[in-house]
């Protein structure tokens, strides 16, 4: 048998495409992280105030993707991108509050699993990206997940 019955396609998508992706996961990620801050702001305000700033570097990742597909014309198509349905009906939903540090631990296990996907998909995409201007700011992103993942693990490991 032929090694080539086992390899799988390499799959590529158009510049846009790729752009939309990026943008719908980082949309996703920013809305997690505000979610995520509120959880924490009655009973654990220092760790409220990281899943801020980890929603404020998803901001701030969105405006240098917009920047990135200005270049290619689709910086408009980036912005007037609607909210996906999934998400949000997710955003509809009640947040709950941390009340102990049992539920602290819990729901920073969640976190960090996020944050673990999340550098994942961002992998992959690098792994596959064909738009040149996304590789740039594609290997910054994955940079930024990473430390974002140690940041969120010396939190948890802090909590015992």
């Amino acid at each position: 048998m032929s090694n080539r019955l086992f390899q799988s396609p390499i799959r590529c998508c158009l510049p846009e495409e790729e752009f939309f992706l990026v943008w719908d996961h980082e949309i996703e990620e920013m809305h997690r992280y505000r979610g995520f801050a509120l959880c924490f702001l009655p009973n654990h305000p220092s760790i409220s105030r990281l899943m801020v700033a980890l929603g404020i570097e998803c901001e701030e990742r969105l405006e240098s993707l917009v920047a990135s597909a200005e270049d290619l014309g689709l910086g408009e198509k980036l912005r007037n991108r609607s909210i996906s349905p999934e998400l949000q009906a997710e955003l509809r939903r009640q947040h709950f509050f941390v009340v102990d540090d049992d539920i602290a631990r819990l729901t920073l296990a969640q976190v960090l699993v996020a944050a673990c996907n999340s550098w994942q998909f961002y992998r992959l995409m690098l792994d596959s990206c064909s738009t040149h201007e996304l590789c740039v700011i594609l290997r910054k992103f994955v940079l930024q997940k990473d430390n974002a993942y140690r940041v969120l693990e010396e939190v948890q490991e802090s909590l015992g």
